[in-house]
Order: C-alpha cells, then sequence, then structure tokens
C-alpha cells in the first residue's frame, strides 16, 4: 500500500501586488464606529409614486436653490401626516393643491401635516420649497453632494449614516430602499456647463440670465440613493454599437476615454445574453468624476482617474454595469443584505472575463475574488455587517462572489441559471432579502438548502481541510481512501460535496466526497493504479486549498478588520489603522493606479504612522501585509 499525505492541493499564489477591487468599493476613511444597520422601524404608512425635483445649482457660493413635488398614497386608512427625510437644507415652505400647509424639520426629520386625512387608493402631491449648501461627508468622505473645481456631483451612498442612503441630500423623500418611486430632476446650472442625472434627456432650456436648465426623467421605479447629478464641462459621446450608450467625459480625457469604453459594448451584450435584456427603457452612461465608482441608475459615476486610455479597468466598468440587474432593479430589502447588490455585481466581473473563455473565468475567480478574500484575514458572517468596515468589506464582495460561484457548483448550469432567472423576474423593481435568494435556489436545487446557507452564509469563516490519501490493490482494481478533517478554529462543520481527481499513468477520474462531518474517511474504487490525488481541481470550493500549503493564511483567532487610514486624504502624516493586525509588524508598500511601486516601508509592532511627504498628490493603493499571509489594500489621497 503507497501512502501520500498532503495538507493542501498547491496552487499558483497571486502576485504580489495590490488589489485593485477597493475602487468598487465606498470606504476610504476611518469612520469605523458601529453602525445601526437593523431595519427602519419608524413608520411608514404611504407609497412614494414620483418625485419632480427642481435644483438650481450655484457653483459660486456651493449652494441649492430647489422645489420637489412628492406624489403618493396611503397604506392605512385615516392618513394625515406625511413624513419625509431631508438633510441641512433649509425648508421655505410647503404646499399643495389646497394651499399651504403647516410642517416642522428636525435633524433629517420633516413632519408634513396634510390639509385633510387620505386613505388608500387615494393620490396627492405636496410640495417643498427649499435651499442652502447640501450636505457631504467631509474630508476623505463618499456620501453627499461635492463641488469641486470643475465638476459639481451627488454620490448617493454614504458609509458613516445608520442608513447609507443619500437621497436625503438632494430631496425630501422616504430615504430607504424599500419605497421605489420614479424621478424627474430639473437642473438648472450656469451655461457654460452640462448637466448629467438618471434617465433620459427629455429638454434643454437655455434662459438669457446665462443658465441653462437639464430636464431628465427616469419614470420606472428605483430607490432614492440611486438618484444623482453630476454637472461639469462635460463632452457627450455615444456609443458607436448600441446607440443608447452614452459616455460624459471631461474635454480633456476624451481620446483616453475612447480607448477605456472600448468594450462596453460588448459587456453590455454579454450581461443581456446571461442575465436578459437591460432592464431599463432609458439609457446607459459613465459619467466621470472625481470620486467613484457608484451604480447611480442609468449612470454610472466611474472615477477619472481610472480613464487612462486602456482597458485595465474593464472588471470595474463590468462590476458597476451589473449592479443594473443586481442592486438597482433587484435590491436588498435592507442594508445587512448589501452582499446582494456587491456580492453579485463582484460575481459579474468574472461572468465578463468567462466570454473570453473557461480559463480566463476560472483564473479570475481563484486569483481576483476568492484568494483576496481569504488572504484578507475576515472571517464575519455575509449578513451581520455591523460597522462600514463590514458592510464595505472583503467578505461582502469577495466572499458574496464566492458564494455565487459555489452555487453554481452545488446546483448545476442549467439548475443555477434557472434560479437566478426566476429571482431575477420575482423581485424586478423590487426588494428581497437572503431568504428569498435561498428559496429560489432551493427550488431550482430540489431539496433543502440549509446546509449550505446556514454556514456559508450566515456563520462565520471558511474551511481548512487536512487530507491524506491512500490506495491499495484489490483484486485488479485499486482503492483509493481519502481521510479528511477540517481543522479550521473558527466558524462551524461546513457541508460541501468535494471532488477529487485520481490521475493514473495513462488515466483518471473524477470522484465526490459529500463532506458533512469534522473527521470523515471514503473509499472510492478505480480501474487503475492511481499515481496522484487532487483536492478540489476545478477550485469549486472556498478554503485554504486555493492559496497553497506555504502560502495559507493564517488570520487571527477573531479575524481581522478592514484596513483604513487617518487622516485620508492626508497631506504629510497618516496612521495606518487595521484591527486584529495591532501588534504584528507589517510590510506597507504603496502603488499608483497604473500598479507601479512607489513606495516600500516596514513598521514594528505597534508602529502605524506613516509619512507620506516625498509622495506626489493622487489616489493610491496601499497594500498592507502581515504575518499568517494575510494582507489587505485601501486607497489612500494624498494632496
Amino acid at each position: 500500500m503507497l501512502t501520500l499525505m498532503i495538507m493542501l492541493m498547491l496552487a499558483p499564489s497571486p502576485a504580489p501586488g495590490p488589489d485593485d477591487s477597493v475602487l468598487s468599493r465606498p470606504l476610504s476613511t476611518s469612520a469605523f464606529t458601529s453602525l445601526d444597520l437593523s431595519k427602519d422601524e419608524r413608520e411608514h404608512d404611504y407609497d412614494a409614486l414620483y418625485y419632480t425635483v427642481e435644483i438650481e445649482v450655484f457653483p459660486s457660493t456651493e449652494e441649492f436653490v430647489c422645489s420637489a413635488g412628492i406624489r403618493f398614497t396611503p397604506t392605512t386608512a385615516g392618513f394625515g401626516t406625511l413624513l419625509l427625510d431631508l438633510r441641512e437644507l433649509s425648508v421655505d415652505s410647503v404646499w399643495d393643491s389646497s394651499g399651504p400647509l403647516t410642517w416642522s424639520h428636525t435633524g433629517d426629520s420633516l413632519l408634513v401635516t396634510l390639509g385633510s386625512t387620505m386613505n388608500p387608493g387615494d393620490t396627492s402631491e405636496v410640495f417643498v420649497s427649499y435651499s442652502g449648501t447640501p450636505w457631504n461627508e467631509g474630508a476623505g468622505g463618499w456620501g453627499g453632494f461635492w463641488f469641486h473645481a470643475y465638476v459639481y456631483y451627488h454620490m448617493g451612498v454614504g458609509v458613516y449614516s445608520d442608513q447609507p442612503s443619500m437621497g436625503r441630500v438632494l430631496f425630501p423623500c422616504w430615504d430607504h430602499p424599500t419605497d421605489k418611486a420614479g424621478v424627474d430632476l430639473i437642473v438648472t446650472v450656469p451655461d457654460t456647463l452640462y448637466a448629467v442625472a438618471g434617465g433620459d434627456l427629455q429638454s434643454i432650456d437655455t434662459s438669457t440670465d446665462g443658465t441653462a436648465t437639464y430636464h431628465w426623467s427616469q419614470p420606472e421605479p428605483m430607490s432614492t440613493y440611486l438618484a444623482a447629478l453630476s454637472v461639469s464641462d462635460y463632452v457627450v459621446l455615444q456609443d458607436s454599437t448600441i446607440d443608447w450608450i452614452y459616455y460624459y467625459v471631461y474635454p480633456w480625457e476624451i481620446d483616453d476615454a475612447l480607448g477605456s469604453y472600448v468594450n462596453v459594448d460588448l459587456m453590455m451584450t454579454n450581461f443581456e445574453t446571461v442575465y436578459g435584456d437591460y432592464p431599463w427603457a432609458s439609457k446607459f452612461s459613465y459619467v466621470m468624476t472625481p470620486k467613484g465608482d457608484m451604480e447611480h441608475l442609468t449612470q454610472v459615476y466611474h472615477i477619472a482617474a481610472a480613464v487612462n486610455g486602456f482597458t485595465t479597468y474593464d472588471w470595474l466598468l463590468a462590476h458597476e454595469m451589473s449592479h443594473h440587474w443586481w442592486g438597482d432593479c433587484v435590491t436588498e430589502t435592507e442594508w445587512t443584505d448589501v452582499w446582494l447588490s456587491e456580492g453579485f455585481a463582484t460575481y459579474s466581473e468574472a461572468i465578463w472575463f468567462e466570454s473570453y473563455g473557461q480559463e480566463e473565468y476560472d483564473e479570475y475567480i481563484r486569483d481576483e475574488i476568492m484568494i483576496p478574500y481569504l488572504n484578507s484575514g475576515e472571517l464575519f458572517p455575509l449578513t451581520a455587517p455591523s460597522t462600514p468596515a463590514e458592510l464595505w468589506s472583503y467578505t461582502t464582495y469577495q466572499k458574496g462572489a464566492s458564494i455565487l460561484h459555489m452555487l453554481r457548483y452545488v446546483l448545476g448550469e442549467v439548475a443555477f441559471w434557472e434560479a437566478m432567472g426566476t429571482y431575477f423576474d420575482e423581485f424586478a423593481y423590487s426588494n428581497c432579502c437572503t431568504d428569498d435568494f435561498r428559496d429560489h435556489i432551493e427550488t431550482a436545487y430540489g431539496a433543502d438548502i440549509d446546509w449550505f446557507f446556514d454556514t456559508w452564509v450566515h456563520d462565520w469563516g471558511y474551511p481548512v481541510y487536512d487530507l491524506e490519501y491512500s490506495w491499495t490493490e484489490t483484486d485488479g482494481d485499486w482503492e483509493v481512501t481519502v481521510d479528511l478533517e477540517q481543522i479550521q478554529t473558527t466558524g462551524p462543520v461546513f457541508t460541501m460535496p468535494l471532488e477529487f481527481a485520481v490521475t493514473g499513468a495513462s488515466e483518471d477520474t473524477l470522484v465526490v466526497m459529500w463532506n458533512d462531518q469534522v473527521i470523515q474517511t471514503e473509499t472510492f474504487a478505480v480501474p487503475f493504479e492511481p499515481t496522484e490525488v487532487l483536492f478540489d481541481p476545478d477550485n469549486h470550493i472556498l478554503s485554504t486549498h486555493l492559496t497553497g500549503i506555504e502560502d495559507r493564511p493564517l488570520p487571527p483567532a477573531l479575524g481581522t478588520g478592514a484596513l483604513h487610514f487617518t487622516p485620508n486624504p492626508a497631506n504629510s502624516v497618516t496612521l495606518l489603522n487595521w484591527a486584529g493586525m495591532d501588534d504584528a509588524g507589517l510590510t506597507v508598500r504603496i502603488f499608483d493606479l497604473a500598479g507601479r511601486l512607489h513606495t516600500e516601508m516596514n513598521m514594528a509592532a505597534g508602529e502605524r504612522q506613516m509619512d507620506i511627504s516625498s509622495i506626489p498628490p493622487g489616489l493610491y493603493l496601499v497594500l498592507a501585509s502581515g504575518p499568517g499571509n494575510i494582507r489587505q489594500t485601501a486607497k489612500l489621497l494624498i494632496r
């Protein structure tokens, strides 16, 4: 009998460069306090139907003058007060068709007393006049409205707020993903500038006072965090293949835009083939902005630094485009299920690469999705984020994508895509939760699927397999014995069908073990003498075998938090923060967006101050590596 003992199959390690997937995440700063991301418990007794919003933007004073009409219908009898969200801007007056209405505005809450009570089936429209300087999250932040030297724009998701929806920064609304409504944005700006917003352009009206008014209409229902506008000296480019795709670019970036957007039509065709027709009866576009990326409906705000004349950031374009199915159209009911948006969009990056072939898909899943998650050191459950670090994390993005990759393996091609299709059909233009997705997977699978979701989705960590193989000849055949033990110290026992490739001198076969125990042994008969046994040869399983024995990640017992910097932006010195790695020595490498290494420094345990005074201003990717093969990348803006 020949015995071979190996813990893990060796696999290629990823190149020691930064993980540029952080460009798809809003988190870049240091607000890592706990958030209340639980269900919004405020009484919501009406359904918003349509918002008609007029905003005049004054760049010189960084102010708005606005009015908004909110059309709604009550969901309870005797409805008499309308509660809206509006942040920072000052309300001047509120009225409806009967005349002025009584109102109060405290914090984010605008409470309007109607002139008479309403009942389900009734509709009404309330109008609000308001003005002021729009709010944003401040230096290094993300959400809110931003005035820059040459562009003025809104980012619809915040990373500090208990509820991340930032529609309230632009207009009074019920600012939660579950109340979807149509939105018209009518934006007045100096006539030397161009204003872009969601939906299709209805008109451009110029005035003798030196302004131009752009009327954009998105009548299909959308969550308020997806509404946005951006104003700059944009040049409008139209795709040469798909005439409803547009690019809003800075005048000095036209040539780079032509190079960077060359594959967008192919992406759209690919996603329409895989996911179904583009689900919106209006344009699709990319809008250049200083921050990004953000999947505002029909207008992805794409970070200008990624428009470089090359297709380097095709993965990012694909991620944001796919949100128009997953996130914008099928939307999570609560932010704690944001993986239903971000995990699906991250998986869509691999779907785009699959259009080049199976090998490209396999490499992308392994090297850009599964291994970065394993190396991050994060172990917390996918569906229970409690801080910004956890909400916008490797777990939400890369582990979420890995879940879909594993489900595709468990169900098989036909059943998996059937489940994705029925899930989309039921919840398009609506909201859902993880259990809704599970139900569609379970129906297509044809049996209970809680064994998968209870461990992989709702519990901690991932499996670490200790494997021992042996084989012996018996009556002309060979018996291959697999001895397996799950040795992870965090998380449950993971149940999965595990594949083993048994290879001989001139033939091979694939055998499958249904593993649902900590320690398990199974014997398989093969008609040839084995020379090698390989675990999970097609990399279906999210486990440490993907990294190889030498590079197996060894995270701290409770995992790590997300790498971030204080302050960010910074101009001479910043502090590196990384929960779980506080007492570890680190190697820190700073890369520009072209992937060039600019600076490398070593930090002793407890040393976390970074001298960046010699680094030119710009956006950088910082890769921090610590003991146990743990590494993460974060964005750092140097001014």
